[in-house]
């Protein structure tokens, strides 16, 4: 598997797993119009992360270039890429992958917008899913002794979006209608991994496990911890995290972390100076990552989905 698609899976996942799941798709609630269609080859250059939707400041566009359908099964429900089962094809990235662009009603909300999502997905890909109920150890996320280090963002007032690139300490400057954004070392050893994030906490801890993997030298796509908001903070933060980790290969065996009889990872001491995802989150945010032993799951099995979806 080339690197290239290796981070292109990793930003789908980390983009994916930020909207609230659980109830059943309105079937009146639909995009005001929508093109789906099969991606085609990898470009070089193209972004392949969802741009724009409710929350951002493209609020009334969704523009995804490039998904496979477990990436927007998990954008639609809510769930982690190992919570979704079914047809080997469905992770086959380099041949059924989709580009998805629809307009959005002005004021429509996050779970609006995921269950026009949904239904989007029922319509043009026919497909049948079921809902199995699990639970798996995990965290909480709590503000930490001293209070959090963040800062509440609100949209640019002025129509010119800030320049592209990095800022002075290497992390992405978001452009406009993105939600999350990183920068980090392929070479296979505990490197910086530098995140830029523009949310909620409550989706800020949805996408938190990918990067608690990463810590721990997962490869992508094993099981990911879930983590559950405790916060009480409200509203949409911009903010960056830096911490060691390192993106395996899929079927990698990652080295053993430290662990409790619970088999979750704890902190550990700084790799090659560099702190671990747990230390940074406390260091850096403020909060603080707690172990918990039962988080509900909600597993998707898709039992039958059409490979060509239907365009228009």
């Amino acid at each position: 598997m080339k690197v290239g698609f290796l981070i292109a899976l990793f930003l789908m996942i980390l983009a994916a797993a930020r909207l609230l799941g659980g109830q059943a798709a309105d079937s009146k609630i639909a995009f005001e119009a929508a093109s789906v269609k099969l991606a085609g080859p990898l470009v070089p250059g193209v972004q392949p992360g969802m741009r724009g939707g409710p929350g951002t400041d493209d609020p009334g566009r969704l523009a995804w270039p490039r998904a496979t359908l477990p990436m927007l099964l998990m954008q639609a429900y809510g769930v982690g890429i190992d919570q979704i089962t079914g047809p080997a094809w469905l992770n086959d990235g380099t041949t059924y992958s989709y580009a998805i662009d629809a307009t959005i009603r002005p004021g429509t909300t996050k779970d609006q917008f995921r269950l026009m999502l949904q239904n989007l997905l029922a319509e043009r890909f026919h497909l049948r899913l079921r809902h199995e109920a699990q639970t798996r150890p995990g965290y909480e996320l709590s503000v930490a002794a001293g209070g959090p280090k963040l800062k509440k963002w609100t949209p640019a007032t002025d129509a010119a979006p800030g320049k592209p690139g990095v800022d002075g300490n290497g992390f992405l400057r978001l452009p406009p209608g993105a939600t999350v954004g990183f920068r980090m070392n392929t070479s296979g050893r505990p490197a910086p991994i530098q995140t830029t994030f523009r949310e909620s906490m409550a989706d800020f801890c949805r996408g938190l496990g990918a990067n608690i993997n990463m810590s721990n030298g997962a490869p992508i796509g094993s099981p990911q911890p879930r983590v559950i908001d405790k916060t009480g903070l409200t509203g949409v933060y911009e903010f960056t995290l830096e911490f060691a980790g390192t993106m395996a290969m899929p079927g990698m065996s990652p080295p053993a972390p430290p662990a409790d009889d619970s088999g979750l990872p704890v902190a550990s001491d700084p790799t090659e100076g560099l702190p671990n995802i747990f230390t940074a989150v406390e260091k850096q945010l403020g909060l603080k990552l707690v172990k918990v032993k039962d988080v509900p799951v909600d597993v998707l099995i898709v039992d039958s989905a059409d490979k060509v979806p239907t365009e228009n």
